[in-house]
């Protein structure tokens, strides 16, 4: 993205049967509308996807190229995701003031077929990205909300998505926040636009540079290392080794407690964290969360709220819905699944209600 230029947005609806969305500077501030079915847009703007076919975080990734941080990202979004990174596209971006990197990863035809309707619409794409991330961070600390649709988009310190605004209201709790309206929303999207702190273009979708230019720059870059004698460069990598592993040791160590808190009273967290993990891989946490996942999007209208990994193996989880016969059939369905739920509590609220549970796998 170049932030030289007037930035101007096309909003991707969240249906195929909605139109795309236009925002860009006016005489009196953004201007936002909505494209006809056979307008053509024009001009260049930078993408912008649904929040909510994107999921954004931030991992420990070693320093290198960018093509080394995607490969990176891929093993740990591999290791952490049910089906995989395969038919994923993931983008790194900036890092934050732990020196971890924001990670972005959606499915790859949707982007693919994101910037093929921009196409089609004679826009030039020139940049991509989630909208939730062009919201501001705010200088308080506060997480910053805000409408896109029926969904809410969050960003705080590390911490963004785009969600329905249940989910959302359960995340963020009680955490101070600060919320966007609608008529102050496009000048901070716009902004947002200048630097976002990712961009989807990477890897197979970044934009081709022209072949002399390319040829001219691996020539310079070439000439450059006959240039340095290979004993400095000895020296330079031996240096760098030393100072990339005790960084390296020093990330590990971090992320070991932000994974599991008790690693911090043991010498070695990174240790004690992997052998708590591997353990828990043995529990079956992920077939659990799968399983249970599939048979709560089996039931219609029943809404996931919350979802809490225990020490002991178990999903405590809350879902609301607006029959007691869903409840009937998320049980049939868990029961089906070779799970076993308890039901720990039950509130009605207006038209919805509650359950509080407890899954396992059954033994």
């Amino acid at each position: 993205m170049d932030p030289g230029r007037m930035t101007r947005l096309l909003l991707l609806p969240e249906t195929p049967d909605e139109a795309p969305e236009i925002v860009e500077a006016g005489a009196h501030g953004p201007v936002r509308r909505k494209l006809l079915p056979s307008e053509q847009g024009g001009g260049e703007a930078v993408l912008v996807l649904p929040g909510a076919e994107a999921v954004t975080r931030w991992l420990d990734l070693p320093t290198g190229s960018s093509a080394q941080a995607r490969a990176a990202a891929a093993f740990q979004v591999g290791e952490a995701v049910a089906t995989g990174a395969e038919g994923l596209h993931l983008a790194v971006g900036e890092r934050d003031a732990e020196g971890r990197a924001l990670v972005v990863w959606l499915d790859r035809e949707r982007l693919r077929s994101g910037l093929e309707a921009a196409k089609a619409r004679g826009v030039t794409v020139t940049g991509a990205t989630p909208d939730y991330l062009l919201l501001p961070q705010d200088a308080e600390g506060r997480t910053v909300l805000a409408s896109f649709g029926e969904r809410l988009g969050v960003r705080a310190e590390g911490l963004a998505f785009g969600v329905e605004p249940e989910l959302a209201s359960a995340v963020v709790g009680d955490r101070p926040h600060r919320y966007i309206p609608a008529s102050e929303l496009d000048a901070w999207l716009l902004a947002g636009a200048e630097r976002p702190p990712v961009d989807l273009l990477q890897g197979q979708f970044a934009p081709r540079r022209h072949g002399p230019v390319l040829r001219w720059r691996r020539l310079a870059g070439l000439l450059a290392i006959v240039a340095i004698s290979p004993l400095v460069l000895l020296l330079a990598q031996i240096a760098r080794d030393g100072l990339e592993a005790r960084a390296i040791e020093r990330r590990n160590a971090a992320l070991a407690v932000q994974l599991v808190p008790q690693s911090a009273r043991y010498g070695d967290p990174a240790r004690y964290a992997v052998s708590r993990l591997q353990a828990a891989r043995k529990l079956g946490f992920g077939e659990l969360s799968a399983g249970y996942l599939a048979a709560v999007r089996a039931v219609p209208g029943m809404r996931l709220d919350t979802l809490v990994h225990g020490q002991d193996g178990a999903i405590r989880s809350s879902v609301s819905y607006a029959n007691y016969s869903d409840m009937d059939q998320l049980r049939e369905a868990l029961k089906a699944g070779g799970f076993d739920v308890t039901e720990q509590g039950t509130v009605t609220e207006g038209q919805r209600v509650t359950s509080d549970l407890i899954v396992r796998s059954k033994p």
